[in-house]
């Protein structure tokens, strides 16, 4: 087994640990669970999220891209313990104490270490000789993750300091979702993409892709102001936000002008499971696009941040439906881990049974929450969900250890 993927099956067994801690918060919303604190397990959760799953299995596929030497890889190595040593500090603090001292210890770690892996890794992008036009999404993601930093310490000086100002509470939050989910997870995984179809593109269709990420780059910013215009903010806000949601809507029309381009290639070239797996993420990604375009509107901007259901459905569908979805695919496609073994592949398909359950049960109660009705047993079927996107996840994972003992 390789150093690359010994890592990627660690970091789909966070992913099933994630899953359990899912499952867990789930069955507290129904079933007493005295021991359990709910909003703590959410704060390791979503941190665990973050850290344990997405940016480290981000992190692998750049490492994969960038094939490193030996010296490269002890490098990255250490980045790589440090930063599950973070991860695992979270998931076993937050639960138990909170936001408190050790756990903001282990938070602050795991943003070195984000820190720590940009300077490495920006180092092997710039004199990595097979990469071209592709460098600059490499670029832009790397500057997201650490700039998206800026959040949390905001937040953690608000805590510090007791300050309760609402809107200087959830800028904070918005302002480090907004550039991990726009800018560190968006540009990373385009960037995969473009490494993988840039060898069938034409000089025409990389200055497509390079207007598609101009686009995007300008809409960054003022994108981040459509996730606050519920609050008062002031109305030039507003404009770059509706500017920012044409912008970017803008950005998938070419964005899907250069896949159709390049679906022939793709389709003959990728793992036919893959096939599916990375157009379901693609398809994650235009209707996420969408439904913020939909947020500029006042009217809907009120229920997109202001029922938990419609902001827990979004949520997911970036980090299920299209990050998720997108990072298993990559993994498969590279022979990172297995789906020779029916029981694998099996599990990649009950779990994204299980997302596509999960999105439409949220967003069904999203809905009726606005006409201010209830669907019956929402919150069983959703401990259902879970449940299978765990199970999917472990019949997934169970091959990749049996295969490497030989058994």
């Amino acid at each position: 087994m390789t150093f690359i993927q010994k890592w990627s099956r660690l970091a789909v067994l966070n992913f099933l640990i994630l899953a359990a801690a899912g499952v867990l918060l789930r069955y507290k919303i129904l079933f007493p669970l005295p021991w359990v604190d709910h909003k703590h397990l959410l704060h390791a959760h979503s941190h665990f999220a973050f850290a344990g799953w997405v940016s480290l299995a981000l992190y692998i596929a750049i490492i994969h891209t960038l094939q490193p030497n030996e010296f490269q890889t002890k490098q990255f190595t250490r980045i790589l313990w440090m930063h599950q040593l973070s991860s695992f500090g979270m998931l076993l603090t937050f639960p138990f104490m909170g936001y408190a001292a050790l756990s903001i210890v282990f938070s602050t770690l795991s943003i070195l270490v984000s820190f720590w892996f940009a300077w490495i890794a920006w180092g092997m992008i710039s004199t990595n000789t097979k990469l071209s036009f592709e460098k600059k999404w490499f670029y832009a993601a790397l500057v997201c993750n650490v700039v998206s930093a800026l959040g949390t310490f905001a937040l953690a000086y608000l805590m510090m300091n007791k300050i309760m100002h609402q809107s200087w509470y959830f800028g904070s939050v918005y302002f480090y979702l907004h550039f991990q989910y726009n800018g560190w997870f968006l540009f990373t995984i385009l960037g995969l993409l473009f490494v993988y179809a840039g060898k069938w593109m034409s000089i025409t269709q990389v200055n497509i892709s390079d207007r598609f990420f101009l686009l995007l780059m300008i809409a960054l910013v003022p994108a981040w102001f459509l996730s606050m215009l519920w609050m008062r903010v002031p109305e030039w806000m507003h404009y770059a936000g509706i500017a920012a949601a044409v912008l970017q809507l803008m950005a998938i029309w070419l964005f899907i002008r250069l896949m159709v381009q390049l679906k022939n290639n793709l389709q003959a070239a990728i793992h036919p499971m893959v096939k599916w797996l990375w157009s379901f993420s693609i398809l994650a990604f235009l209707i996420k696009i969408i439904l913020q375009a939909f947020s500029a509107v006042p009217e809907l901007n009120k229920y997109a941040f202001g029922i938990r259901p419609i902001v827990m459905g979004f949520l997911h569908l970036v980090l299920l439906g299209f990050v998720s979805i997108f990072i298993l695919g990559y993994f498969v496609q590279n022979h990172l881990i297995s789906v020779e073994r029916n029981v694998a592949k099996k599990g990649i398909w009950i779990f994204v049974t299980g997302v596509l359950l999960n999105e439409m049960i949220l967003m069904s109660q999203g809905i009726a929450a606005i006409r201010f009705t209830d669907i019956p047993y929402s919150n069983k079927l959703l401990l259902g969900c879970a449940v299978t996107i765990f199970t999917g996840l472990l019949l997934l994972l169970q091959p990749q250890y049996q295969k490497r003992r030989g058994v």
